[in-house]
């Protein structure tokens, strides 16, 4: 057999090679790296109630909390979301997550039981839950989905699935769900819709949900629309939030800059995001024609049925439903951005840069690095909704909600 023999000019040219891709390589993953945005005031505390032993408090910040204890948002070595190799751009990993938002699989099996919920107006909230038997002290996770979604998403059926697992190191959770008026199949028993700023049903849920279990902690997730609600919610109750935590997932924290995304005309919003998000609503509206309008509330039904994108029945709508002027003030009063530094207990936020939904422009990022009780994890790639990962593709956010979750709620 004749020796094999590689010139030193070939070897060299080899060498360059594995180390130009390594350099490639380490490229790519520092751009998927994920950044940490907290107070400045780094040593700022934050009184957070743990389990760890019987009757004892621990005072620390949240700042301290991400950098201890949550290692796969701030470990060098583990904070990082690489993306499937063929949902490698925000508008893949976006129109991926849309058109598989029902699939199931073993990530995802959970049941629900539903409980009915009377809002003031009569009108009717469902409240999907599932996990471990009622307990006086296990702690409780409360969903919020976004625009048109449901407790059927895959996305919040995975995190169902992974905050109540049985397992000594797991979280145990409960989980339940609010379904938004009309939506998962709920009751439409009063006219007034939902919208991107209403938080009067969720203040209802976290009130009855607090009043039933007094001893548990309650924690907030909100998604996209449901994020801005769950962040203008603690803001709006500021140092009186019953709630433990929140973490609020692709949040639109300035409507505007979100809306103005989301009615340009293009491949995404033309042919997936406004046609699924306008299917349902438009569903919801015709299941609510036995009820009789406000008068005082102007409403032109032939408009409104005529609508077909997002921004015309916000004018038609939404804009009347809730007395504003127009769409622009419609947008300002609806922004969580305004509440940020009201903001009282733990909250995390996680954006993608290149969601194009609710783009990074909308992000307060300034707000949230002032105030000791907020952070944002800003992540390279994810698109809305997304974050997948890995071959088959799974959902990023999920691990490091569970790390944030525990860590917070003990």
């Amino acid at each position: 057999m004749s020796d094999i023999f590689l010139s030193p000019s070939a070897l060299g040219l080899a060498a360059a090679g594995v180390a130009l891709g390594l350099y490639k390589y380490r490229q790519y993953m520092d751009g998927c790296r994920i950044r940490i945005v907290t107070s400045e005031a780094k040593t700022s505390a934050v009184i957070v109630r743990r389990t760890a032993e019987k009757d004892k408090e621990e005072t620390t910040s949240l700042h301290d909390i991400l950098y201890n204890e949550c290692p796969l948002l701030t470990d060098p070595e583990q904070a990082v979301m690489v993306p499937t190799p063929y949902l490698a751009t925000g508008l893949l990993q976006t129109i991926y997550a849309t058109m598989r938002i029902r699939r199931r699989d073993s990530s995802s099996d959970v049941a629900y039981t539903r409980e009915l919920l009377t809002m003031d107006d009569g009108a009717t909230v469902s409240l999907d839950w599932c996990g471990t038997e009622p307990s006086k002290i296990a702690p409780i996770v409360l969903v919020m989905t976004g625009v048109g979604g449901s407790s059927q998403e895959h996305h919040i059926r995975a995190l169902a699935k992974t905050l109540t697992r049985a397992h000594p190191r797991a979280l145990g959770a409960r989980f339940v769900v609010v379904n938004h008026r009309g939506t998962a199949g709920t009751p439409i028993t009063a006219p007034r819709p939902y919208d991107v700023g209403f938080t009067g049903d969720l203040r209802a849920a976290v009130a009855h949900i607090r009043q039933a279990n007094p001893d548990a902690k309650i924690a907030g997730v909100g998604f996209s629309m449901g994020a801005n609600i769950m962040t203008k919610y603690a803001g709006e109750e500021g140092a009186a939030c019953p709630l433990a935590c929140v973490v609020a997932v692709c949040c639109p924290f300035d409507i505007a800059v979100s809306g103005a995304a989301m009615d340009e005309s293009n491949l995404l919003n033309n042919h997936v995001f406004q046609p699924a998000v306008m299917g349902t609503l438009m569903r919801a509206l015709r299941r609510a024609g036995h009820l009789d309008l406000k008068a005082e509330w102007g409403l032109d039904l032939p408009k409104i049925r005529a609508a077909r994108r997002l921004s015309q029945l916000e004018d038609e709508l939404l804009v009347k439903v809730n007395g504003y002027r127009d769409r622009a003030e419609y947008y300002a009063r609806s922004s969580s951005a305004r509440f940020i530094d009201r903001v009282a207990v733990p909250l995390l936020a996680i954006n993608s840069l290149d969601d194009r939904i609710t783009p990074p422009q909308g992000i307060p990022v300034a707000e949230i690095a002032a105030n000791p009780h907020t952070a944002l994890a800003l992540v390279p790639h994810g698109g809305h909704l997304g974050f997948l990962t890995g071959v088959p593709p799974t959902i990023w956010f999920v691990k490091p909600i569970e790390e944030f979750l525990a860590a917070i709620l003990g």
